[in-house]
């Protein structure tokens, strides 16, 4: 199966909240690796990025250890590549700083990749694609679609420095996709107008969209629209000690959600893995260990089984 993967690939400076600091390829690239690792064997990944001409080479280069990712994607434009300084205030909250920044992607860098079985649309930066493209994304293959809000939540200033903002057009972001994803952060930003997460549900979504808001270290909650009555579930999280890294958790639970419900089509199955999923990528250091993935979730899944 083909999954298309939209957003922006970041050179990412990490400064955790206890601990050294990390320097890694981020934005995309987890979505990108984390799939390409979970199911190496029936997965075909490609990733639609603008790359700054510094680092499309190299970038180039390291694709050859993810023979299941394909560059075609992937366009050199003429400046540095988008960087991020990511420094944590808590484990879970952090300020961001953003360098150098793309265009947003337009439909002719996306009509050429119209065959895929899936399209994943992350918001690294929160124009990473013109809305006009992604509408029309949305016209042809809305029920195939997994949108991760992301920093569409967020402003910059003159500096780089992200701050939250709620979008004026932000329900047409929210009802081009039938899966969408945000975290407790987003979540309270958008949703303003809206008493709680069912009365929110009501008011922007479409009846066959699920909602998936993202929890931290409490797990995630999905919602939904079944026999005409908005339902919720919560999925506690697999507990975890001694958490490295957060950054990127929420990537590579969307990377978990997609490789599960392509593989089974049962999205209370693809919340589980998700789960699993976000949660050893909280042990590792940025996307440079990201190889270490699927075996981690297995001994997880065996330790909390055995509790």
């Amino acid at each position: 199966m083909k999954v298309v993967v939209i957003g922006t690939i970041n050179q990412d400076l990490i400064l955790p909240f206890r601990g050294t600091s990390i320097q890694s390829i981020g934005g995309i690239f987890y979505t990108i690796s984390a799939l390409s690792k979970l199911d190496e064997q029936n997965l075909q990944i490609v990733p639609i990025s603008f790359l700054g001409s510094d680092m499309y080479p190299a970038f180039l280069r390291l694709l050859k250890q993810y023979p299941n990712v394909l560059p075609d994607g992937l366009q050199e434009i003429e400046q540095k590549n988008h960087k991020v300084i990511l420094e944590y205030k808590s484990a879970e909250e952090r300020v961001e700083k953003a360098l150098f920044n793309f265009p947003s992607l337009e439909w002719e860098n996306l009509e050429k990749f119209l065959d895929a079985d899936f399209y994943m649309v992350n918001l690294i930066t929160g124009w990473d694609i013109s809305l006009a493209a992604y509408q029309e994304l949305s016209r042809l293959h809305y029920r195939r679609m997994y949108l991760d809000v992301h920093f569409l939540v967020m402003g910059i200033d003159n500096l780089g420095k992200r701050f939250p903002q709620r979008p004026a057009n932000v329900e047409a972001w929210i009802r081009g996709a039938r899966f969408v994803q945000m975290n407790e952060r987003e979540f309270r930003i958008i949703s303003q107008d809206s008493a709680n997460d069912i009365m929110f549900f009501e008011n922007y979504f479409q009846p066959d969209q699920i909602l998936i808001i993202t929890l931290g270290g409490r797990g995630a909650r999905v919602i939904f629209r079944k026999d005409n009555i908005v339902r919720k579930k919560e999925f506690p999280a697999y507990p975890v000690e001694d958490v490295v890294d957060v950054t990127g958790c929420g990537d590579v639970f969307g990377a978990g959600f997609v490789t599960e419900y392509l593989r089974s089509g049962n999205f209370y199955r693809a919340m589980e893995f998700a789960n699993r999923a976000a949660g050893v990528n909280s042990l590792l250091r940025g996307t440079n260990e990201l190889d270490k993935l699927l075996p981690l979730m297995d001994e997880l899944a065996l330790a909390r089984d055995s509790r």
